[in-house]
């Protein structure tokens, strides 16, 4: 490997090399640089892809080695390297001598080299870096919990650069915007051992232009022998081009020393001028109230990718993937997940226009108190400059008093101009509609219930949800276990795996839109294939392959959108149904248009539609409560909603699946003698108007009856108590009883006995982020008459309660196993119609929620509201016909047959 000689430039007073490129590396143990080096890589990387490759997950340590050769000027004093990060534990040496060390793993180390370089002459540079493992415990390394590998490296730039022997130790660019001032903090160290002053001259520039932006500013400055001094320095700027996603202007602080009329220091620090900040309910950026909309970008756990290779550090591809994809989809904001990026990334969303929350990698806090201040202080001097980071996110998913009440609080006063998440306002990882229910009212894992986010008092920002993750090549990632099945049952393909992924982006998006939530980010956008959560790409991550979840983004966040609020899914022909339409603007001016809703068939043909001009506020959203009339013809069907510019360009759709049935006047049950035990008029009602002879529970032999039907919770009361022998007899002769909802009321458990012998027992189960009630239903035999007229997906969402729920949130079980005739949940391990049988006859029972949606009511409806629903209405005909036709039904091979 040859040995690059750097040139030194007299007439620049700061020179600054790159040591960036092929490095030499051996792995070794501890305290002994090895004496020869037998592979290479470069720099920066991660020790897995050096060449040749080795097993470096059992070497504790790695040893990397680069040869340089500075020629002498005789003008620098003082040299300096920057290693900008490396991990895990990094000791570094020149020619021989220990020159520091640091067990920072995501900011930036600096070590004084001047005692130990040799000017002229080749000089061997040696870093130390550890595994994971070699970390002591004080280390703020973090915890993620779903990283596959901690691979260590030298992952940031490394850097040479020469000064005089006063020197520039830091600047702070703080915009003011409203007095149009760029406000400079600046740090001068002085390496004497006597005392000096110096002249410190600072000019704001355009970056691009190079043009000055402002007057130059001078001050003079005394400083101690070895002593660190602080100033102040005030640029007003004419009229300011403020840095924004869609206007990201950059100026240049040039800070220049001067010492005895020489210049020893001299450094150019890029910022924007932008405010960010939260204004009551909202977040602010320049003074206009801005809605966040993008994904997470797990860059630590990309980092331990197989794939990986030199992508994160590939310019080119990080422009693609931070800037360019994004943009054409509608984002304009990342949550850094769990870890400082590689420096470059926040480079290019600077230059481009990307806004990033930057979190630390505590999944629960690790380390001392001295520790994480320390590396919290270096994380904002490395990174306050930047006009892309606007939010600091110091924990996830976790609390810690220290960190969030002690640390935290410290930090603001070294950077006075960024919220933090945690402490001034909170994250929310709702995953409803997929680990959870579809929607929740109380508190939910990470999350509050969906009216407190929508209440709120400061800004609300939901950044994880979505749990539907799929690997590059379609399949679900490990954590999909059982996730799958509650939604798509046990037959499905790649493909509507990856269509069921981009539905729930747009339902969820949509929703938290209506809620005028600040900041909407479905996890994840990037991080490792294979692993825990993938990404949103297919095939090589390289080539960056959008899957169909990015469309449905660009959909749902288009900045002038549209979201149509519509649960129910089943209807009637010929229906009028009122809906709400809610349109948004997210731009800072007015917007115009025109609303295009009806209905469409399953061509994509127009039944029917409408259309009305609409006009919204910058930042705001207008609501349009508007009809829709259903088709006479009974089948599949969509409602409608296309938002048009006034040019007539559709910019963004909402689309609802409507399946539309007859509202039935047979009398089906004509003939049938039913018994019902109920707390209201319902079910009778239902059941009379289509032809059974229905008689109460309560009065009567039971042996006239063909079913006897014990609506919710009624197996629970004193009346039933009283004639359950004569149930029990009725049954063994060949009777059919059916328990709908036995769990109704049940709070915490309950233990039942259905007939002599036969006991129920109901378990409410306190698992609503990882569980909850059930809105979608799968058969477990579509050829049975319970499911006669009623298709696959017609069992996903019920008319009204709160997310379409038919399922409540409790086990039934029987201490014997009963046949299973539908199931849902997680691994469709809940049983919702079972069937035993007791003597020669049987018991149904059914856990659908029928309550308030077979018979129509006079009270007003709200959103949630139970309301008629013809398949449920369907459902309970077929059930009475399954129950009282035994000749008619299938053979079922039963499980559990209780004898007596």
């Amino acid at each position: 490997m040859s040995v690059p000689v750097f040139r030194v430039d007299p007439e620049e007073p700061r020179n600054v090399v790159t040591l960036n490129g092929d490095w030499q590396l051996q792995p070794g143990d501890a305290d002994r640089i090895p004496s020869s080096f037998a592979h290479t890589l470069p720099v920066p990387a991660l020790v897995d892809i050096a060449h040749p490759r080795y097993d470096w997950k059992t070497s504790d340590y790695h040893w990397y080695r680069k040869a340089f050769t500075p020629d002498d000027s005789g003008v620098f004093k003082r040299a300096f390297l920057k290693v900008d990060q490396s991990q895990y534990g990094t000791v570094a040496y020149l020619n021989g001598t220990k020159v520091g060390a640091s067990i920072s793993c995501y900011t930036s180390q600096e070590y004084r080299l001047d005692d130990a370089i040799r000017w002229n002459a080749e000089n061997e540079l040696v870093i130390r870096v550890g595994a994971k493992r070699t970390l002591p415990p004080e280390s703020a390394i973090g915890k993620d919990q779903e990283k596959e590998d901690f691979i260590p490296g030298i992952w940031g730039d490394v850097t040479l650069f020469l000064t005089g022997n006063v020197r520039i130790k830091s600047v702070q660019v703080i915009p003011h915007i409203g007095q149009s001032l760029a406000e400079a903090r600046i740090r001068i160290e002085n390496l004497n051992d006597r005392p000096t002053s110096v002249e410190i001259l600072s000019t704001v520039l355009e970056r691009e232009s190079g043009e000055k932006a402002s007057k130059s500013e001078t001050v003079r400055l005394s400083l101690d022998p070895l002593a660190i001094g602080y100033t102040t320095v005030r640029h007003s700027i004419d009229r300011p081009k403020l840095w924004d996603p869609d206007s990201p202007f950059l100026y240049e602080l040039d800070v220049q020393l001067h010492q005895e009329g020489t210049r020893t220091d001299r450094t150019a620090t890029k910022f924007g001028m932008r405010e960010f900040k939260i204004q009551g309910k909202g977040f602010f950026l320049n003074g206009q109230r801005i809605f966040l909309r993008g994904s997470n970008i797990a860059f630590h756990r990309f980092l331990s990718g197989k794939e990986r290779g030199l992508l994160p550090w590939d310019r080119e591809w990080i422009k693609k993937v931070l800037v360019d994809i994004p943009k054409a989809h509608n984002f304009n904001f990342f949550r850094n997940h769990l870890g400082q990026m590689h420096g470059a990334w926040y480079d290019i969303a600077d230059e481009y226009g990307m806004l990033i929350q930057n979190e630390w990698q505590f999944w629960g806090a690790t380390g001392t108190r001295e520790q994480i201040t320390k590396e919290f202080t270096e994380w904002l001097q490395d990174n306050w400059n930047h006009p892309s980071i606007v939010v600091w996110d110091p924990i996830n998913e976790s609390a810690d008093d220290v960190v969030q009440k002690e640390i935290v609080p410290e930090m603001k006063t070294l950077d006075p101009t960024r919220p933090w998440e945690s402490v001034d306002f909170i994250e929310e990882h709702p995953y409803i509609y997929s680990l959870g229910p579809v929607m929740n009212e109380q508190k939910f894992g990470y999350a509050r219930g969906l009216r407190e986010i929508e209440s709120s008092g400061v800004p609300t920002v939901v950044n994880e949800f979505v749990w539907w993750w799929a690997n590059a090549d379609g399949t679900p990632t490990q954590l999909m276990k059982d996730v799958v099945e509650r939604w798509l049952g046990n037959q499905y393909t790649k493909e509507m795996f990856l269509q069921h992924q981009a539905f729930l982006v747009q339902e969820l998006v949509e929703l938290f839109r209506r809620l005028q939530v600040d900041a909407i980010q479905p996890f994840v956008y990037l991080s490792n294939n294979e692993g825990a959560t993938a990404h949103w790409f297919t095939g090589s991550v390289r080539d960056l392959r959008p899957k169909p979840v990015l469309a449905a983004l660009r959909n749902s966040f288009a900045p002038f959108g549209i979201s149509m609020e519509l649960w129910d899914r089943h209807f009637f022909a010929g229906e009028q149904r009122p809906i709400s339409l809610y349109v948004f603007n997210d731009s800072w001016t007015p917007r115009n248009g025109t609303v295009v809703y009806g209905i469409m068939n399953a061509s994509g043909e127009w039944r029917g539609k409408e259309s009305l001009k609409v006009s919204v506020a910058p930042s705001a959203m207008s609501k349009l409560d508007v009809s829709v009339v259903f088709p006479q013809d009974t089948g599949s069907y969509s409602v409608y909603a296309e938002l048009h510019n006034e040019d007539g360009q559709i910019l963004a759709t909402s689309k609802k699946a409507a399946f539309v049935f007859t509202s039935e006047t047979t009398k089906s049950l004509s003939g049938k003698n039913i018994a019902v035990l109920e707390s209201s008029e319902e079910l009778a009602k239902f059941l009379h108007s289509r032809g059974a002879e229905v008689h109460d529970f309560r009065y009567g032999r039971l042996t006239k009856a063909d079913v006897i039907v014990l609506s919710h919770g009624q197996i629970a009361s004193d009346t039933y108590a009283k004639r359950i022998r004569e149930v029990a007899n009725f049954v063994r002769e060949g009777g059919s009883v059916l328990v709908l909802e036995p769990e109704f009321g049940v709070r915490d458990s309950a233990s039942h006995e259905i007939l002599e012998g036969l006991r129920l027992n109901v378990q409410r189960r306190e698992d609503a982020d990882r569980g909850g009630y059930d809105s979608y239903v799968f058969a477990s035999s579509r050829s049975l008459l319970l499911w006669q007229g009623i298709g696959e997906e017609h069992l996903k969402m019920f008319n009204g309660g709160y997310g379409g729920e038919v399922v409540s949130q409790h086990d039934v079980t029987f201490e014997v196993e009963p046949v299973v005739h539908a199931r849902c949940g997680l691994g469709l391990r809940t049983p919702v119609v079972m069937e035993l049988t007791y003597g020669k006859g049987i018991v149904i029972v059914s856990r659908l929620q029928l309550r308030n949606r077979i018979a129509h009511r006079e009270e007003p409806e709200g959103l949630y509201s139970r309301r008629l629903d013809p398949v449920l209405q369907k459902f309970l005909q077929n059930l009475i016909l399954y129950t009282s036709k035994r000749s008619l039904r299938e053979t079922v091979k039963t499980a559990a047959n209780v004898h007596h």
